[in-house]
């Protein structure tokens, strides 16, 4: 897999619904831009494009981890962009079925459904991540916008894990 780039997004929410938190909620968006290695190939074999995504969950998650305490993540989303050049299958493949699983595993957190958001487009195009809530209930917990100025470009894929919990690292 060749990563381009990484980016991180931190949102501290302060304020909501017009009322000061107690305490801050920090959400954090780990983002990786990769080559899609299907694009120009006739191959449907999406075994590479999943073991991706095994890959990138768990290095994704990792690298959250650095501005997030694991002990206080309650909310997880997932997303993808594919470029132009590439197919709705080749999103899935990134996301279902290891990336969650591995998300999870370096989490240590239950098995709940990590919802998640899939679409082909332009570079610089917004995705709206949904979270869902860690706890067996497993209720969401709204979403969070993340674009990448220049990114995906047509034979790329934007892979997004987005963190939420009551504080920062440590």
């Amino acid at each position: 897999m060749d990563i381009r780039k990484t980016v991180t997004i931190i949102e501290d929410i302060l304020i909501e619904n017009g009322k000061s938190l107690p305490q801050p909620v920090r959400r954090v968006a780990q983002i990786a831009v990769i080559q899609n290695p299907l694009v120009g190939r006739d191959d449907e074999n999406l075994d590479e494009l999943v073991q991706d995504g095994e890959d990138l969950g768990r290095f994704l998650a990792k690298r959250a981890l650095e501005w997030i305490d694991v002990g206080r993540v309650v909310s997880v989303g997932k997303g993808t962009i594919v470029g132009s050049d590439g197919e709705p299958e080749h999103g899935q493949a990134i996301l279902f079925p290891k990336f969650a699983t591995s998300v999870r595993e370096t989490l240590g957190i239950p098995s709940v459904p990590i919802l998640g958001e899939k679409l082909i487009a332009a570079a610089g195009s917004a995705m709206k991540v949904p979270l869902q809530h860690v706890s067996a209930g497993g209720a969401t917990d709204g979403t969070m916008e993340l674009r990448v100025p220049g990114s995906p470009r047509a034979d790329e894929i934007l892979v997004a894990l987005v963190l939420a919990g009551t504080n920062g690292a440590g």
